[in-house]
């Protein structure tokens, strides 16, 4: 699964809270330098989630 960054400041067409994206990783690199963005926590509930479809077996079984 791929990092997530949540803007913590407005920045571009991103408000406070929002999920970041679409950036270089030059971009990414220097918001986070100068406390623009930080990473996203992600909540157990989608761990679980991420977990569990890994699980899932296809061929019916």
């Amino acid at each position: 699964m791929a990092k997530q960054y949540k803007a913590r400041q407005e920045i571009g067409r991103f408000r406070s809270g929002d999920i970041v994206g679409g950036l270089s990783e030059y971009q990414i690199q220097d918001l986070l330098q100068r406390g623009v963005i930080e990473e996203a926590k992600q909540s157990q509930k989608t761990a679980v989630t991420a977990k569990t479809e890994k699980e899932v077996k296809t061929n019916g079984e």
